[in-house]
């Protein structure tokens, strides 16, 4: 699980788990609102996670189409995408 910390780093770059990959936009949302996992690619390191991870206000670039795409998710207030 990740820890949630008072970051500055608004913006995470997220792929997707277990080998899924998406032909479009839509696709990758619909996974990220049903809390499918995804990777989480930071410089620390990589580790699963869901978007129950993130709080509201923070971006989430998913990469799609064999990560040569990048959707942009912005979490609201009540933490939906």
């Amino acid at each position: 699980m990740i820890r949630k910390t008072n970051s500055m780093n608004k913006y995470h770059t997220l792929t997707p788990a277990y080998g899924r990959d998406y032909n479009n936009k839509a696709s990758a949302q619909k996974d990220l609102r049903s809390g499918k996992d995804f990777v989480l690619n930071a410089p620390q390191g990589t580790t699963y996670c869901s978007v129950r991870d993130f709080r509201k206000g923070d971006t989430l670039n998913v990469r799609y189409k064999q990560q040569r795409n990048i959707a942009s998710f912005t979490l609201t207030e009540d933490g939906k995408v």
